[in-house]
Order: C-alpha cells, then structure tokens, then sequence
C-alpha cells in the first residue's frame, strides 16, 4: 500500500513495503557521489569546476539529510528514533 500524501513516486516508493532499503541504498549512492564530488574538490580545480562540484557535494548533503528525515515504515522493524522525553511511568 502508498502513502496517499505522497507528492512523488520516490515518496510512494520509500513509503511502500521495502522503502527502508531503497533508502539505505540512496543514501548509500548520495555519499558516495559527496565523496567523490569532495576528493575532486580536494584535488585542485579551475574555478567553474569547482563550483560545480562544489554545487554537486552540496546536493548531494542535501538530499542524504531529507531521505534521513523521513519516517521508516514501522512493520520494517527499524529502530525508532530517541524519544525527546523520557516516558512517564505512572
């Protein structure tokens, strides 16, 4: 089943059964290329290179941080996040 809030087919995707995967592995391709895109930084390039690999580790950050934002499915059985609060045993 979809989330029907979704705006995009990517939304659709993560959201669906198995989405925590596809998002391990987005992330996973995402700092791979800011990797990349910081050693070709690192290496000494001409000015509009480097600003657009400069452009493309950013994005690629960018996106790494949204795709880790989004909620899991909780039927995958992933770790919830920390709970700003301690619970209240009353």
């Amino acid at each position: 089943m979809t989330d029907p809030t979704a705006l995009t087919e990517l939304e659709q995707r993560l959201a669906a059964p198995g989405g925590g995967a596809l998002r391990a592995a987005l992330s996973q391709r995402l700092a791979e290329l800011e990797h990349t895109a910081g050693q070709r930084l690192d290496s000494g390039l001409v000015p509009v290179a480097f600003q657009q690999y400069q452009a493309v580790a950013q994005a690629a950050a960018a996106a790494r941080a949204v795709l880790a934002a989004l909620p899991l499915d909780p039927r995958e059985g992933a770790d919830a996040p920390p709970a700003a609060f301690s619970p209240l045993n009353r």
